[in-house]
């Protein structure tokens, strides 16, 4: 019988949609986390490119009601603080789950018994770093989720699994963030499943290609693109699929097959 994970969930102390959706689906799968630890709000201060592809939401309910409502310990703490890494070995915690979070340093990462699962929007390693929607579409390349332990290296670690999305010729780039969002949720509880049956996850060995966030001249073709790339986006899924295996084995330096989900 599989055993049970004790869970942290990494969140923020606003409101955030991301959060609120990643709290409701571990709780109405049965992992309820642990505990919630939740940063504080911290304005950001590197480039963020300008055509949206999340919307605009309100009245979403913040991360420390939801705890409340259903009786989760909730923790305001700097994630990468020396007070959360002493918290988190306290607890006995072995795996965080990201549902909102910046970039996690190599001592709260190792302090849980076993790692920090991150869904991450994009293929791994080929498609790291920003704005992963809008590259994929440059790239010419499958929306995906790639789901993983991370390391200090950011958006890399052991490999969990690999899902594709659909896309659909009426889609707006908010479709498809709305649709990748909702797979990030159910690849979070997977991973956690696999975890908890002692699935053993593969070292990512290609360092493959980190992007900021898009620049301003390659911004500007996106939308011409993206026309392009929904009405060929079906063959060249299926291509990609023909080749799934091939490309990661090399990126886990192996020969062997990796399962990856349909």
């Amino acid at each position: 019988m599989p055993r049970k994970l004790k869970i942290a969930a990494f969140t923020y102390d606003f409101p955030h949609y991301r959060s609120q959706q990643g709290i409701f689906k571990l709780m109405i799968t049965g992992h309820a986390p642990d505990i919630l630890l939740a940063q504080p709000y911290k304005k950001l201060t590197f480039y963020q490119s300008k055509i949206r592809f999340s919307p605009h939401y309100d009245d979403v309910p913040q991360a420390r009601d939801i705890a409340k409502f259903f009786g989760i310990d909730y923790q305001v703490c700097e994630h990468n603080g020396l007070s959360t890494v002493e918290l988190v070995k306290k607890l006995d915690l072995d795996i965080g789950v990201i549902l909102g979070a910046r970039i996690l340093s190599k001592q709260i990462i190792e302090a849980f018994n076993v790692g920090v699962i991150n869904p991450h929007p994009g293929i791994i390693p080929i498609n790291r770093g920003l704005d992963n929607l809008k590259w994929a579409i440059v790239q010419n390349i499958p929306q995906a989720v790639t789901s993983h332990l991370i390391e200090p290296r950011i958006d890399m670690g052991k490999f969990i699994d690999l899902q594709t999305l659909e896309v659909f010729e009426d889609d707006t780039l908010i479709d498809i963030h709305i649709r990748q969002q909702e797979l990030m949720h159910k690849m979070m509880v997977e991973a956690i499943e696999k975890l908890e049956a002692d699935f053993k996850p593969i070292s990512i060995q290609e360092e493959g290609i980190y992007r900021n966030a898009m620049d301003p001249e390659t911004e500007a073709t996106l939308m011409n693109r993206f026309e392009t790339y929904k009405k060929t986006y079906p063959v060249m899924l299926r291509k990609w699929k023909g080749g799934e295996q091939a490309f990661l084995a090399k990126a886990f330096g192996a020969t062997q097959q990796v399962a990856t989900t349909a």
